[in-house]
């Protein structure tokens, strides 16, 4: 009875797609040493692999540092841990470490070392302030299965990430390169992806990064960072923010916003530390990780700094120069990134950019102050960020795609949601369908299929076009694709209008 038992929940797994065992594969010899992963429904797997030298004691507030050699065979067979965060959703604080800077890859099983397969390299968002790889929705398994390599790493996140002080700079042990430590990490990341890729079957000029939320925010700051060029050869930032001036190192902005290091020096003392020599840089790498993210608490979203060294300058006025990394570029945003009540806040700072004349006219393009407050959030944030990039890199003469995001799931009411939301996308893109509430409908398994498949040939060759999809121009001629849940359309942005106004009033000048 036991066996018969058995063998009918066997066949139960089987029929429902049970994964298969997993499997060690063979050694792989990279730049830190040797590794194993794992192979599993046809793809395989490796995890947890350092790249860079753990950023702790005198590492902190560092650019990341060689990583040492490690003797063997190292099994990356797991995740490492995330950086230091505050605990969210999904999030528990065993899981995470000072100790961070790891890199994942999937690759198809069996893949030639001389396959010089495309490479997706993926860059998590969270606000600058949370944030990792191992989140399920990031499975690269459908990537692989598609025959892109994918890649993603950790970087450091919140002020741990971001942290300027008058006694960092009086070091400089980096020779000018401050503050930017989590944008440094991601370079160093790219840098490790271009050294050893080829030992996964990957071309290294091939590899296209892209990424969403502050990973979008990350996407096009490294398209300005000089030290980011020629390691990658296309870029996709989903619903990326950064329209604010960065904070300058040690100058206020030109919005008059404080400079990086004085935001430092409110932090230190939180932690009570108010000196600006040596003995205080000691003390402010004494503290436990977790005290600095506490002295931090209520930072809610972080930007980059405009430090003159890493970062030359803001996102906008690296792309007005036609300073931007000259690759194929993909750009968009979701139909409603912010809902109202939650945001309402926000709505309110944006408000104050405004001069008291540009309100009615605000109002009047939008149709209705109801109209207005519905999407100005997601508007001015997000899909205003997105279009005028994209106009930008195509008047600076490079291919340039604008895509909007309008699906809703199936089984989800669209008259509460009134569209796609913040984040929405990501199980689309990534085909972890199952991640969450499971989504099964046919046209939402079609959505992803769609769009995972038009990113993978934007890796490929530059363009999202190939077999099976719609055409998508060139945004030179004014039109974005649109993934709906009733299929993907081109056609001119119906938003043209309120978005000239909303330009015109709050784009920096």
């Amino acid at each position: 009875m036991r066996a018969r038992s058995f063998t009918s929940l066997l066949a139960v797994m089987l029929l429902l797609g049970a994964p298969a065992r997993a499997d060690s594969t063979a050694a792989i010899k990279i730049d830190g040493g040797r590794v194993s992963g794992l192979v599993q429904n046809g793809v395989e797997s490796f995890k947890g692999i350092p790249f860079a030298a753990p950023p702790v004691g005198e590492l902190r507030w560092r650019a990341p540092q060689p990583v040492k050699k490690w003797p063997g065979v190292k099994a990356a067979e797991a995740f490492g841990p995330s950086c230091m965060q505050g605990v969210g959703p999904g999030m528990r604080a065993e899981d995470m470490s000072e100790d961070c800077l790891t890199v994942n890859v999937w690759r198809p099983a069996g893949v030639a070392k001389d396959a010089k397969l495309p490479v997706m390299v993926w860059i998590y968002g969270g606000a600058m302030v949370a944030g990792s790889t191992s989140r399920p929705t990031y499975d690269g398994t459908t990537f692989a299965k598609g025959g892109v390599i994918l890649v993603s790493f950790n970087y450091r996140v919140g002020r741990l990430g971001v942290f300027a002080h008058p006694a960092l700079t009086a070091e400089n042990a980096d020779k000018g390169r401050l503050a930017n430590y989590a944008l440094m990490d991601q370079v160093a990341g790219l840098e490790w992806v271009k050294r050893n890729i080829s030992a996964f079957g990957g071309d290294a000029k091939k590899v296209t990064i892209f990424g969403q939320s502050a990973g979008g925010l990350s996407i096009d700051t490294l398209m300005v960072t000089p030290s980011a060029r020629g390691l990658f050869a296309g870029a996709i930032a989903q619903s990326g923010y950064g329209r604010p001036y960065f904070a300058r190192l040690s100058t206020p902005a030109p919005d008059g916003r404080q400079s990086a290091e004085a935001d430092g020096l409110a932090i230190a003392a939180k932690l009570g530390i108010t000196g600006t020599d040596a003995a205080a840089l000691k003390a402010l790498r004494d503290v436990p990780p977790a005290k600095v993210l506490e002295a931090a608490r209520g930072e809610f979203i972080l930007y980059y700094v405009v430090d003159g060294k890493v970062l030359p300058h803001d996102i906008w006025e690296g792309f007005r120069k036609k300073e931007e990394a000259p690759v194929p570029f993909m750009v968009g945003s979701t139909t409603h990134e912010e809902p109202t009540v939650a945001w309402k806040d926000r709505r309110r700072d944006i408000m104050a950019l405004t001069k008291d004349e540009d309100r009615p006219v605000l109002a009047e393009a939008y149709g209705s102050n109801d109209m207005l407050d519905i999407y100005m959030q997601t508007d001015f944030v997000f899909t205003a960020q997105a279009r005028t990039l994209a106009r930008m890199h195509v008047a600076n003469g490079y291919p340039t795609h604008l895509y909007l995001f309008s699906t809703v799931p199936a089984a989800a009411n669209i008259a509460e949601q009134l569209g796609a939301r913040h984040a929405a996308e990501l199980r689309y893109v990534f085909g972890t369908m199952n991640t969450g509430t499971p989504l099964t409908a046919p046209a939402d398994l079609e959505v992803s299929r769609v769009i995972n498949a038009a990113w993978r040939a934007f890796a490929s060759t530059g363009a999202p076009n190939g077999p099976g999809l719609t055409a998508w121009p060139d945004y030179k001629s004014g039109e974005l694709m649109e993934f709906a849940l009733s299929g993907p359309r081109v056609h001119v942005d119906e938003r043209n209008a309120r978005l000239d106004v909303l330009s015109k009033v709050l784009d920096p000048k």
